[in-house]
């Protein structure tokens, strides 16, 4: 393992030194539950297909959480807090020659209101996103497990179920402006184990890493798993 990460370092310094500043961090993440896969070809495969199903939280003061909506949540007697709770349905096409693609989906703000042991599930607002995404390689031309997220656009759509441009009649002092639309980046960490130096895909249960924007192997910990498998992690930042 120590091997194969030395050789890592190496190679994608210069690939990752384009993601969006934070992405690392990131003011929003994310979890791939499901995903349904599909190839427009079986004997010679050109183009990935696929729909996904996430959840996640973003931070209090982005435009997935944004400070009017916390307000308007205190207002009414719903859970608030530091961050806020995401599910989002999206649908991807990714080239299998250049790894470039896109995605579109819809994203919920969601709180827990009538049962406060399972995910929260109330819709509180809506929206739509989309965005370019590539896969990177390293010096080498091999495929590493992680997808730039590049140029994105976020547009709420809704609160409470109101137009965004009607806000303002129905919650006093908010205003469409305070759920304007946002641009993003950010990337996706695809999880990968390490067997014999050399990189494999996980299995169910097995340790798991994603790798970092050093090289560094990031463990998978239990709570960024679905159902014993390692997920997805979507990083996003405004």
């Amino acid at each position: 393992m120590k091997r194969w990460m030395l050789v890592a370092v190496g190679l994608i310094a210069l690939t990752l030194a384009g993601l969006p500043a934070g992405a690392s961090a990131g003011s929003a993440t994310l979890y791939e539950l499901t995903e349904n896969m599909k190839l427009d070809d079986l004997s010679k495969p050109t183009l990935r297909t696929a729909s996904a199903a996430l959840q996640g939280t973003s931070e209090l003061g982005t435009p997935l959480c944004p400070a009017a909506l916390v307000g308007i949540l205190t207002m009414v007697g719903l859970p608030s807090g530091t961050t806020c709770t995401l599910t989002a349905f999206g649908e991807d096409a990714v080239s299998l020659g250049g790894g470039n693609g896109s995605f579109t989906g819809a994203f919920a703000v969601v709180v827990n209101v009538d049962n406060v042991v399972d995910a929260p599930e109330f819709v509180v607002m809506t929206g739509t996103f989309g965005a370019q995404m590539q896969i990177l390689t390293d010096a080498n031309g091999q495929t590493l497990p992680l997808i730039r997220i590049a140029n994105g656009t976020l547009v709420t759509s809704d609160v409470f179920g109101v137009p965004v441009a009607y806000v303002g009649m129905f919650f006093p002092g908010v205003t469409p402006q305070m759920f304007k639309p946002a641009s993003f980046g950010g990337v996706f960490r695809l999880p990968f184990a390490v067997q014999n130096d050399k990189k494999v895909k996980s299995k169910k249960g097995a340790p798991a890493f994603y790798l970092g924007d050093t090289g560094d192997f990031i463990p998978v910990q239990q709570n960024e798993t679905s159902l014993g498998y390692a997920t997805v992690r979507v990083e996003i930042g405004f």
